[in-house]
């Protein structure tokens, strides 16, 4: 799945959080472990910044929800991200929720972030029920896959289907498609074959596979860790061409709606 995708940009990120080799150092609670591999944990300082933003927060969305403001917050950063936010909005606004965006932080406890989205979640789940967000998020999904049904889906952004007619299995695929590219493909006699302890040598294949079964002219990209197999680039590039070309392709599908998408057939060298 190329791309993932400045997921980063925009963040900010207090002053609070930078840390100092030479800070004092005191007993760390479970709740305080350092996270992401940071070997410094927080001070008395830090930990008492995080606490009162995190009950100041809290108290802001308990009067919030007196008040009968309900707010669903969309967090970027280090957790999973949808392409669907805005068809999201739409649907909460049906229900008089607003929408907000935060950060999320990789060295700061779960626990002491987004205290403010996490009392909201609560009562929207208490009045709406548990599944209430799930449901509108799986809406948004299709609304959005529907809206832009013409454009070209990054393979991640696609179901984990096969796209190999031979298959329904979507690692047995992957396996069909090299045994059947190296089953009409011979290596040239003085192909110089991998040692043991080298590197791997491979081609790529990319393409746009459309909704309506046809693909696009495939691309090819050739890496051999022995420069003497440069010689045999034309040939072996050629072969997966015309083998992606003959193969039959299942369309891509994304929320189980059929879409254009990139795709890439991946074949590595003995």
């Amino acid at each position: 799945m190329k791309n993932m995708k400045s997921l980063f940009t925009g963040l900010f990120i207090p002053a609070v959080l930078l840390f100092s080799c030479n800070a004092k150092q005191s007993p760390v609670s479970s709740e305080y472990e350092p996270l992401a591999g940071i070997s410094v944990p927080m001070d008395d300082v830090e930990k008492k910044y995080w606490d009162s933003l995190c009950d100041a927060e809290s108290k802001n969305a308990l009067k919030d929800i007196k008040n009968n403001q309900l707010s669903y917050t969309h967090i970027f950063g280090m957790v999973e991200m949808y392409r669907s936010d805005a068809e999201m909005d739409s649907l909460l606004s049906r229900y008089a929720i607003k929408t907000k965006k935060s950060g999320y932080y990789c060295m700061v406890p779960s626990s002491k972030q987004n205290c403010y989205a996490r009392e909201m979640n609560k009562e929207i789940a208490k009045r709406y029920g548990a599944v209430f967000i799930d449901s509108l998020r799986k809406k948004a999904e299709i609304i959005y896959v529907n809206k832009n049904k013409n454009r070209i889906f990054p393979f991640e952004e696609c179901d984990m289907n096969s796209r190999y007619l031979k298959s329904n299995d979507y690692n047995e695929a992957l396996k069909l498609v090299a045994e059947d590219f190296w089953q009409e493909t011979e290596y040239p006699e003085d192909f110089v074959y991998r040692k043991e302890k080298d590197y791997y040598s491979h081609m790529e294949a990319g393409f746009i596979l459309y909704r309506d079964g046809s693909i696009s002219e495939p691309e090819v990209e050739i890496t051999f860790q022995d420069d003497r197999n440069y010689q045999f680039s034309g040939y072996f590039m050629e072969k997966l061409k015309k083998f992606v070309k003959k193969s039959k392709w299942k369309t891509a599908t994304s929320v189980g709606i059929p879409v254009n998408s990139e795709m890439n057939v991946l074949i590595f060298f003995k």
